[in-house]
């Protein structure tokens, strides 16, 4: 009987890296529950056990996926604040994090029951890793970006979390008007009156 081909740890990494990508396209169409191990080992073009020589659970994908996500949103984030050190430069990382939001649901809304089902899976250990800290987030997102506050940077950090939250109503605004447009013009008058 042959032998199973041994994979390198730069086979490894690949594996893990598409697997990652295709999970996350996954999670956008379909959600966490609807996704399976065996659908993801065919489109990337593995077995199901060498699944499980990667990670132990689809929920171990899941959250080095949901990690992944969060670390390039950030670095996003922190790249257009490092280039851009203006009160526009802080005003157009905001927009691009709204589009991000947008185009991933499940970064935001957690009190879906698709997402539910995936937290209940994990460690409380775990979910403290994955809980997006907002006031850590902006406070690093200011310093990236060099400005200086006109207000008591709690309610500054506060403004900012509650304007990102208007992603919640975007069925509702979507039906009368262009739910981007109006964010875009919450965060540039905002930013205006929040910085120095």
């Amino acid at each position: 009987m042959p032998s199973k081909p041994v994979l390198s740890d730069t086979d490894k990494e690949n594996i893990r890296e598409r697997l990652k990508k295709l999970c996350e396209e996954c999670w956008i169409e379909q959600g966490y529950k609807k996704t399976n191990i065996k659908g993801l080992c065919v489109k990337t073009g593995i077995s199901v056990g060498t699944f499980y020589t990667l990670y132990q659970t689809k929920e171990d994908l899941f959250l080095e996926t949901i990690e992944t996500i969060q670390r390039r949103l950030k670095e996003k984030i922190f790249e257009i604040n490092r280039d851009r050190q203006t009160k526009d430069g802080f005003a157009e990382s905001m927009k691009e994090l709204f589009k991000e939001y947008d185009s991933k649901p499940f970064l935001y809304n957690v009190n879906t029951p698709d997402f539910q089902s995936f937290i209940t899976k994990l460690p409380e250990e775990t979910m403290k890793k994955i809980k997006f800290d907002s006031f850590d987030f902006f406070r690093q997102a200011v310093h990236t970006a060099n400005l200086e506050l006109k207000m008591e940077e709690s309610k500054a950090f506060g403004i900012l979390s509650a304007l990102l939250s208007t992603i919640n109503a975007k069925e509702t605004l979507s039906a009368t008007c262009d739910y981007f447009a109006v964010f875009d013009f919450m965060v540039d008058s905002l930013v205006a009156d929040i910085f120095k």
